[in-house]
Order: structure tokens, then C-alpha cells, then sequence
């Protein structure tokens, strides 16, 4: 009788193939424990978080679904592994592990001649997929590319060549997009309990960021080949082609723990942003992902910002299409209608170059969406965006700001359902996009629900503090208050909007309204002198164009600002 291999034998090159130490077939009943065998089986060290694999293998269900899809899918699977002395699936609190060193995988054993207990090699994953499951859908299609990446070189160099599992493209991949390599974070804290802390909060930064299309993430394997506290990191921009590199550090403060983050700039070795964040006391998942959320939106913001100061600077007289991007967007972000003539200009010799690009479509489509508001835009306008907005949707399904957008073209159309489930679809896709947890709020302003309104803006205005949109943020907010009768709550969020930006009429709106509530009519007109000094062509058909579904609201606002100036005694305000 021939010994037996004492190692498991996994074939992912063809069907899915798992063979026991004694060479006997393993047959896993579900598709989702073979996927998730095959991507343990090809991450660094055999392991991921339960986060991540709940967003690949589960990502259309709720997170409470997804935790319990997941608890219930790792007990089958340990029925099936750990059958030895020592098991070979490991599920801890915050990640699942394959132990490598028992199973020989084929796609990684290249000795074998590309063969693991002699079973021929085929397609990665033949005839495999998960209907409805895109998070594993594109780690599949990845997968397949790399392999057959290495299969060319093979070829090329007549020897065997096995790429790395997630490894990361060359830097003519990135065709000079603003690469980010974020480092494993380092645990400063004498407690090596929490080295998987570390480990999952910059795994999870990388999961959420590489959502944002526009900025390419370096891949987890990359990446934390580097240690952040080894390496300056213009070294390690350089060897990633990475532009920019995120540090964090876990350290104790007083009676708990703080993640100190700091964002260099890879070219220079400047420091360009640094926070601190305290660590709540019970580090479950749920607990932790309001911060990486909140992390998400300010580097989204601050590597923005970075880029259109950087193409600003740029004097070459033909610019390529990134800088004609970046440009653009740094002269919208000047909110004048002068600057947004000159960004329509660059946005459309950035759609010159590339008719199809998902980014040029999306800043065209920001720009004209921008120009409705500020101009209080007709249907004309309004279809045009709405038009655009969809066709940023079929060029990049996956990114949320086309379906917000869209939403956005939507919510002033008065469709607030198709509104409302646009915006949604944003916020799934991009849980921190802060603009689209604005709008959301703004779309129950809208409608006639103020007190739903709140919880989507205080979210934006926490992920994005700020962004230089937070003036509407805070607006919308004064807004709810006012609709709930909150007058001095509705003053107080009105003042920090027009300190952000004092000509935002809307605000200064809402403030009057909110005075003239309270029964301070001197100070409510003293607003209206204010109104008319930043806004001297401000007119009653400004509040008209809003696009409340109940249209009292913008009957009662023009009341307010109509008494305010004198027009309308006091007697004849209709009291709520």
C-alpha cells in the first residue's frame, strides 16, 4: 500500500478539486465554502479578514446577514477541514486562515509542473461563479488575469512562472493616476494581541478606498511587504509607484488606544495630512467601521485636493487628459460661474481624448449639476444631467457617484422614489461617500421628513468635515431643524454654513425663517440685510425653484424672508 502524502492537495487550474491527506475526495456541498477555499488558499498567508469576506461572498445582504451567512458557512467548512490532528481551517474574531504549510496548491506550486495529485491543468476556476455576487466576481476576473499574465511570461522565458497571488500591476497600469499604498499599521502598543487590529484596520482602509474608481489602492500583498516604520516613503513609493503613502500607528492614550495616521506624499517625503483617532473600548467590527469610514473620507478629500493643486502648477501647454481632469475639477471646486465655465472647457477636451471615460462623464456631469443649482436651471438643463449621469452609470457600474448623480437629477425632477433608490445604490457601493449621504439627507428634506434628514447629514459632515461642499452639508441641517421647529438649532447650523461660505443665500434663508420663528423679528431682519448685501439679485423665485414635493414649505420660507424685509406685516404670517 503506498504511504499516504499527510498533505492536502487543492487544484484550482479546472474544476474545483480538494483532495484529504489520505488522497480521498473532499466534496464542499456549497459553491460559496469552495470560493471561499480558493481565495484563502491564494492570500498572503492564507488569511483575510471576516469583513472582507463577508463584502466578497455576501456583499447584497446587510451586515447583520452577512456576519450570520458567514458564522454559519465557516462551521460546514471546519466539518470538512479540521478532521486531523491539527486543523486546517483556523476562524478567529476577526479573521478566518488556511493553513499552507498542509496543502499543496497547484496554482502555487509551480515544481509540480503546474499539476497537484495529477490532475491536468485547465482554466482558473472553470465554469465557477456566484450570480449576483460582484465582490467575488471581480477577485475572480483578477485572478485570471494575473495568471494568465505569468503563463505569458512563462512562455516568454521558457521557465515556470507563478504569479503572485493579488499581486499588484506594473506602474503603466496606473497610465499616471495618483497610486496609493497604504502600509500595514504598526503596533507601538507592548500588546501583541492587537497585531491583528493593526492588520485589519489597514486591510479594511484598503477594501473601502480601492471603491473610490478614481484612485487606484496598491494591493494588501504589495503594500505590506513594507513595514512603515522601516522605510522612508519616498523609497517605498518608488519600489510600489505609488504617489502617495499611508502610515498608521496603534499606540496607548491614557486608559485605552488611539491609530495615529499620517499621509506623505511620495514624491517629496512631505507630510500632507496626519490624525489621530481614539479607539472605542469595544473594537468589534461594527464599532470600528464609522472610523475607517471616516478615514475614507478625509484621505478621498485630501489626495483630491492634492492632485488638483498639483495639475494647477502644471504650465506644459498640451495637457493630458489627467491634468485636464484635475484642472477642471480644481476650477469647479471654485464654485464661481467663471470657473466653471473654464472647468466645462477641460472636461470636454478630457472627453475629446477619451469619449468613454467613466471620469471625464462623472466631472462633466458635476459640473453641469452644480451649474442648475447656482442658476436655478430649467428641465432642459436638468435632463441633460440626469442623461449624463446614466451614461456614467454604464460606463462604470460600480462607481457611486454616477448613481448619485443620477439621484440628484432625480430628486430635482420631483421622481423622490427613483431618487431615493439612486442614492442608496451610491451609498452601498461607497459607504463613504460623503456627498451622497448629503443628498440622501437632502432628498428627505425634500420630501417632508426632516427628522430622517438629520442621520444621513450628520454622517456626511463627519466623513468630510472639511470638504469643500460642507457649507450645503450644514445647510441642509439647519434646514431640518428649521422644518422641525427647532429655531435655535436651525440659527446655530445657518451660522456655521455661511461661515464656510457667506453668500450661500439658502442658508442665510433658512436663518431668517428660523428668527422670524422665534419671534426675534429684529434680528431676522437684520439677516435680510445681510441676504441682500451677498445676494443683491436675490428674488422670490430663488426659494420657488426648490423642489419640495409638498410646495408649502417654499411658500412658508418666502413668508419668512417676505415679513423679514417689510413686505408682509406680522399679523398676516400664517403661525404653525
Amino acid at each position: 500500500m503506498a504511504a499516504l502524502s499527510r498533505r492536502y492537495a487543492l487544484n484550482l487550474m479546472g474544476s474545483f478539486r480538494l483532495l484529504g491527506p489520505d488522497g480521498a475526495r473532499i466534496d464542499i456541498a456549497s459553491r460559496k465554502g469552495m470560493a471561499m477555499v480558493a481565495m484563502l488558499a491564494l492570500a498572503e498567508g492564507g488569511e483575510r479578514t471576516r469583513g472582507w469576506l463577508q463584502e466578497k461572498l455576501w456583499g447584497q445582504r446587510d451586515r447583520p446577514q452577512a456576519q450570520g451567512s458567514l458564522r454559519r458557512e465557516l462551521t460546514h467548512l471546519r466539518d470538512y477541514l479540521n478532521v486531523g490532528a491539527k486543523p486546517l481551517l483556523v476562524c478567529e474574531r476577526q479573521r478566518v486562515m488556511l493553513d499552507l504549510s498542509q496543502i499543496d496548491v497547484d496554482v502555487l506550486s509551480p515544481k509540480q509542473g503546474g499539476k497537484t495529485g495529477g490532475v491536468a491543468t485547465g482554466d482558473f476556476l472553470e465554469g465557477f461563479d456566484l450570480a449576483g455576487e460582484e465582490g467575488f466576481e471581480d477577485w475572480l476576473r483578477e485572478q485570471r488575469s494575473l495568471l494568465e499574465a505569468g503563463a505569458a511570461r512563462s512562455d516568454a522565458k521558457g521557465t515556470a512562472a507563478v504569479p503572485s497571488p493579488d499581486a499588484e500591476p506594473g506602474p503603466a497600469s496606473f497610465v499616471d493616476r495618483p497610486a496609493l499604498a497604504i502600509l500595514p499599521f504598526a503596533n507601538l502598543s507592548e500588546d501583541t494581541t492587537l497585531d491583528y487590529l493593526c492588520e485589519g484596520l489597514s486591510e479594511d482602509l484598503i477594501d473601502r478606498l480601492s471603491r473610490l474608481r478614481w484612485l487606484p489602492v496598491i494591493a494588501r500583498s504589495s503594500s505590506f511587504a513594507f513595514a512603515s516604520d522601516r522605510l522612508d516613503p519616498r523609497a517605498i513609493g518608488q519600489k510600489l509607484h505609488a504617489k502617495y503613502v499611508l502610515e498608521g500607528r496603534l499606540k496607548r492614550a491614557n486608559d485605552g488606544f488611539t491609530v495615529a495616521v499620517n499621509l506623505s506624499d511620495a514624491v517629496s517625503g512631505y507630510s500632507l495630512w496626519s490624525h489621530r483617532v481614539p479607539l472605542p473600548p469595544h473594537r468589534s467590527q461594527d464599532a470600528l467601521d464609522p472610523i475607517v469610514a471616516e478615514l475614507v473620507g478625509v484621505l478621498d478629500a485630501q489626495i483630491d485636493y492634492a492632485e488638483q493643486v498639483r495639475a494647477r502648477g502644471n504650465r506644459q501647454n498640451r495637457l493630458e487628459y489627467n491634468d485636464l481632469i484635475w484642472r477642471g475639477r480644481w476650477h469647479l471646486n471654485r464654485l464661481t460661474r467663471a470657473d466653471s465655465e473654464m472647468a466645462r472647457q477641460l472636461f470636454d477636451q478630457a472627453l475629446e481624448l477619451e469619449p468613454e471615460s467613466p471620469e471625464a462623464i462623472i466631472q462633466q456631469t458635476f459640473r453641469i449639476g452644480w451649474s442648475v443649482w447656482a442658476r436655478r436651471g430649467g428641465d432642459a438643463e436638468v435632463a441633460e444631467m440626469r442623461r449624463l449621469a446614466h451614461r456614467a452609470i454604464v460606463a462604470d457600474p460600480d462607481d457611486g457617484r454616477g448613481h448619485m448623480l443620477a439621484g440628484i437629477a432625480e430628486m430635482w425632477q420631483r421622481q423622490p422614489g427613483r431618487a431615493r433608490t439612486l442614492l442608496e445604490r451610491a451609498i452601498a457601493l461607497n459607504p463613504s461617500l460623503c456627498q451622497a449621504h448629503a443628498q440622501l439627507g437632502c432628498h428627505y428634506n425634500l420630501v417632508g421628513d426632516p427628522a430622517a434628514a438629520i442621520g444621513p447629514l450628520s454622517t456626511a459632515h463627519r466623513l468630510s468635515p472639511n470638504d469643500v461642499h460642507c457649507f450645503f452639508f450644514i445647510g441642509e441641517l439647519a434646514l431640518s431643524h428649521w422644518m422641525l421647529g427647532k429655531w435655535a438649532e436651525a440659527v446655530g447650523h445657518a451660522d456655521q454654513s455661511l461661515i464656510r461660505r457667506p453668500a450661500y443665500w439658502y442658508s442665510l434663508v433658512v436663518k431668517i425663517n428660523a428668527l422670524v420663528g422665534s419671534g426675534d423679528l429684529a434680528a431676522a431682519r437684520r439677516a435680510y440685510g445681510e441676504l441682500m448685501t451677498v445676494k443683491p439679485d436675490f428674488t422670490p423665485q430663488f426659494i420657488d425653484w426648490t423642489p419640495f414635493v409638498d410646495r408649502t414649505w417654499n411658500r412658508r420660507l418666502a413668508e419668512g424672508v417676505a415679513l423679514a424685509s417689510g413686505e408682509q406685516k406680522p399679523a398676516s404670517r400664517r403661525r404653525r
